[in-house]
C-alpha cells in the first residue's frame, strides 16, 4: 500500500507568510502524528483526480470571454485526453496566434484585415482565405465542432494543413507589418 508523507522544504526565506508556513511544514514532519489512511493509494488517486476534473470543469464552464467560449465550441468538457500540445491547435482554439484580428488588438498591426480585405481570423485562414486555399480543412458545423478537432488532432494530414495555414498566416502578418 503506498503512504503518504510530508517532508519539510526550506524554499521560502525572506518571505514572511512563506517563511511561517514553512515553520508550520517543518512543525508537522517533526512532530506530527502519524496518519494511516484506510484506502489504497489507487483508490486516493482515483478520487482526488475526479474531484480535480469536477473542479476544473466547473471553472472551464464559468469562463467567460469571446476564446473561452470558442474553445467550448471545440472542447465542451475538461478531461486529461483532451489536451492540446500543438501550437497550431492553440493558434486556432483560442484566435491568439499569427492573424490580422488579434495582433491588430495589440497595435501590432494597424488593420484586423487580411490582404484580400476579409477579417484576419482563424477561421479566414483555415477555411475561407485564398491565399491558404491549399491548406483548407472543411469547415465543422456547429454541432459537429468536438469531432472535427478530434479529426484533426488524430489525423497527421489534417494536423500538416492546420499548421501549413498558419504559417501562411504569419507570413502574411509579417508582409502587412512592413506595409
Amino acid at each position: 500500500m503506498g503512504l503518504v508523507g510530508l517532508v519539510w522544504v526550506k524554499a521560502n526565506v525572506g518571505i514572511p507568510g512563506n517563511e511561517l508556513a514553512d515553520h508550520f511544514a517543518k512543525l508537522a514532519s517533526v512532530e506530527g502524528e502519524g496518519m494511516d489512511v484506510p484506502y489504497p493509494y489507487s483508490f486516493l488517486k482515483f478520487t482526488l483526480k475526479k474531484k480535480l476534473l469536477e473542479d476544473w470543469q466547473i471553472y472551464y464552464g464559468a469562463y467567460e470571454t469571446a476564446s473561452g467560449n470558442r474553445i467550448i465550441g471545440f472542447v465542451p468538457r475538461v478531461d486529461a485526453k483532451t489536451l492540446i500540445k500543438s501550437k497550431y491547435l492553440i493558434y486556432f482554439l483560442t484566435g491568439h496566434g499569427p492573424f490580422p484580428c488579434y495582433l491588430s488588438r495589440f497595435k501590432i498591426l494597424s488593420s484586423p484585415l487580411c490582404e484580400c480585405g476579409s477579417l484576419g481570423d482563424p477561421d479566414h485562414y483555415l477555411f475561407d482565405c485564398l491565399m491558404t486555399r491549399e491548406h483548407h480543412l472543411k469547415k465543422p458545423s456547429r454541432e459537429a465542432k468536438s469531432l472535427w478537432l478530434k479529426n484533426v488532432t488524430s489525423t497527421a494530414a489534417n494536423h500538416e494543413k492546420l499548421a501549413n495555414c498558419f504559417k501562411v498566416s504569419r507570413a502574411i502578418c509579417d508582409h502587412l507589418s512592413r506595409v
